[in-house]
């Protein structure tokens, strides 16, 4: 399942207390795709679907649709604060990284 490093459940937690949202799940969604696969988002959800898994990992509840189960298997949620920004960021460590040869490469 997914990983999640202490410096993002550190700042998750932080956002859930900041907007009163200790109730939420942290939704992972299919956010675009690129020639090296999907790319993730993420986002605060209240609802779950009756297509939809759960589980919890290091106390953060996680929902994702029920079709992703092996697609987000390998995902690594990090929270990062430098020079370049601040924000939360999803990496399959697994996908296959492309040439340089298309516009939407990462």
């Amino acid at each position: 399942m997914v990983t999640i490093t202490d410096e993002a459940i550190t700042a998750l937690n932080g956002v859930l207390d900041e907007q009163n949202k200790k109730d939420h799940y942290l939704r992972v969604f299919i956010a675009g795709l690129g020639c090296s696969g999907p790319s993730y988002g993420l986002s605060l959800d209240n609802e779950i679907g009756s297509d939809d898994k759960t589980t919890e990992i290091k106390g953060v509840k996680f929902v994702y649709e029920g079709e992703l189960e092996k697609t987000i298997e390998n995902l690594v949620i990090d929270y990062i604060d430098n020079e370049m920004g601040t924000g939360f960021i999803v990496e399959d460590p697994t996908a296959m990284q492309c040439g340089g040869g298309c516009a939407g490469c990462h």
